[in-house]
């Protein structure tokens, strides 16, 4: 048979159809030489068996061939995601454990660092400031009484985003620079200035005016 097909390669075709052929007569010469008693009996003798059986038995060959093919790509996907599951989970805890020491280093270096002792005078807090804080901090002052601002209607002023106007207005809101009211807008809640806001504002204003240069870090009175 191979023979044949080396001696036929003019033909694509005889090539094709013999390259089929071949699992089921490689079958059938394999099950001649070694049971030859059982092939007599059931009538197989090799070339003189025609065409049919052993182009079935190559028909099956071929098709057990495409299920194992397909079950090992499947069984290759499958270990494919298992092991990305296992590298994503190790990693997670790695990093958790990371955390982890991270957060005890941070908490034993508090513990062993002595704190300053209280000198018995009130300490005035410290507001950092930055350019962002004043401009919303002027942008409120400048509402007629009763109105409220929020993160999206000073980002549209500001020609900034929303979110970084709203980091800005929670901070000062930590300082009682301002105030949250009732309402919101666009899902932001509204602020007001309160009097020490005011009161900060102008500080920081006359401070300018009279020359001196302005501290991002400034004391609340």
């Amino acid at each position: 048979m191979i023979t044949n097909w080396l001696t036929n390669l003019h033909d694509p075709g005889k090539v094709i159809y013999d390259a089929f052929l071949l699992p089921g007569d490689f079958v059938l010469t394999q099950f001649v030489a070694h049971a030859p008693t059982l092939a007599l009996r059931l009538g197989i003798g090799g070339e003189s068996d025609g065409l049919m059986l052993p182009a079935v038995l190559s028909l099956l060959v071929w098709l057990l061939l495409v299920v194992v093919a397909w079950k090992f790509i499947r069984l290759l996907q499958n270990v494919a995601r298992i092991v990305n599951a296992a590298i994503r989970t190790i990693c997670f805890r790695i990093s958790c454990g990371i955390r982890s020491i991270k957060t005890k280093l941070v908490c034993t270096l508090r513990q062993r660092i002595p704190r300053r002792g209280s000198s018995g005078a009130d300490t005035i807090p410290e507001v950092q400031i930055d350019n962002l804080d004043l401009a919303v901090l002027r942008t409120s002052a400048a509402l007629a009484p009763g109105l409220a601002l929020s993160a999206p209607e000073l980002a549209g002023q500001l020609t900034l985003r929303p979110a970084q106007v709203q980091r800005s207005l929670d901070k000062l809101r930590k300082y009682e620079l301002v105030d949250s009211v009732i309402g919101s807008t666009d899902g932001f809640d509204n602020y007001r200035l309160t009097d020490s806001g005011a009161f900060f504002l102008a500080d920081w204003q006359r401070r300018r005016k009279g020359g001196q240069p302005p501290t991002a870090t400034t004391p609340i009175k």
